[in-house]
């Protein structure tokens, strides 16, 4: 049975706790918009007081009060209450919108620590941009998901069980993961399960990837993987596949990989090598499968010395292991890499 919500937040994250009293319930929903209206029912905010799947939470939401919430994040404390924030991408919901002026005290200051704690989020024009496509194209990756890859590019082409069967021989044998960026890709997940980890998160920027193979067991996060609360040596393992190439440059390639060692003890890194340096299949595959048609934005690509060579640099005292595996859709290089004298 996955972890609650609200116990989640308050063991892996760094959350302030202000000494407001704003609620007698555990969670309350910080929704606002981009502009930074706040959105109430009755002048008062959302709340819940029972243990929630905040996929489903957020499904309900868009649904009842004709919202179009685009990200989740925890914002902290409120004495025992939770605050997460949602931001919706709809002014036009039933709901009524406030300035900050037009609230109760207790109110205010809360969204004065919103307004200067958020203030930096998704500053990153690629993020933003990731978001859009994601959110604008997502039938595309749902056409992707239960047409292409079921009919065309199948497990059998796609390698799957040689590709699980080496994800299970690197996986530790632990308690706690997170894949950062899960996207769509529900691999890690299984051999989590198979491998009996009790605490399984998803991690990714884009909310609407979330939602196409949600699995009951894993908890579910929205976070930008450089701008978050987690607390330091949260996981045992972090996992991150195919997500470097969508970072804007080797700086905030960097600044990923210390958030990975920042975080866990062992850490599996998944990345395809540049198909652009491929012929056959694999260009092809990027060039229009991935980039005209799914509308990926990822491009910073990386061949194989770059690849070792960002992995070296950036974890001198650790040990590191790599491998490699093909498939139709490239090559890719995988590092598995552990603290020393940690086991």
């Amino acid at each position: 049975m996955k972890m609650n919500v609200y116990d989640f937040y308050k063991e892996k994250y760094d959350l302030e706790v202000l000494n407001i009293n704003i609620s007698n319930k555990k969670i309350l929903f910080l929704i606002y918009d981009e502009k930074y209206y706040y959105y109430l029912e009755n002048e008062e905010f959302l709340t819940e007081n029972k243990n929630i799947d905040i996929l489903n939470k957020i499904n309900v939401f868009n649904h009842k009060y004709k919202l179009d919430i685009i990200n989740f994040y925890p914002v902290c404390f409120c004495n025992k209450t939770l605050i997460i924030a949602l931001k919706t991408n709809n002014s036009n919901t039933i709901l009524k919108k406030y300035t900050k002026e037009c609230l109760k005290t207790e109110y205010q200051k809360l969204i004065e620590y919103h307004k200067e704690k958020s203030f930096t989020l998704f500053v990153s024009s690629n993020i933003k941009k990731e978001i859009s496509m994601g959110k604008k194209y997502i039938n595309r990756y749902k056409f992707h998901e239960k047409i292409l890859k079921r009919y065309i590019f199948t497990e059998k082409k796609r390698c799957k069980k040689e590709f699980h069967e080496l994800l299970f021989e690197l996986l530790p044998n632990k308690k706690s993961i997170i894949d950062v960026s899960c996207g769509d890709n529900s691999d890690i997940f299984i051999m989590a399960k198979k491998k009996k980890y009790t605490t399984i998160v998803g991690n990714d920027i884009c909310l609407n990837y979330l939602n196409l193979n949600k699995d009951d067991k894993v908890i579910y996060t929205n976070d930008n993987i450089e701008l978050n609360k987690i607390k330091e040596n949260s996981y045992d393992v972090s996992f991150c596949k195919n997500t470097l190439h969508h970072l804007n440059n080797l700086t905030n390639i960097n600044n990923a990989l210390k958030f990975l060692d920042k975080i866990s003890n062992n850490i599996i890194i998944v990345e395809i090598m540049n198909p652009k340096e491929y012929k056959g299949m694999p260009k092809f595959l990027n060039k229009y499968l991935y980039t005209k048609f799914l509308k990926d934005v990822g491009n910073c690509y990386l061949n194989e010395d770059q690849f070792i060579n960002v992995v070296n640099n950036n974890f001198t005292n650790h040990n590191i292991e790599y491998k490699t595996f093909k498939n139709i859709l490239g090559t890719y290089k995988i590092a598995k890499i552990s603290k020393k004298g940690v086991d």
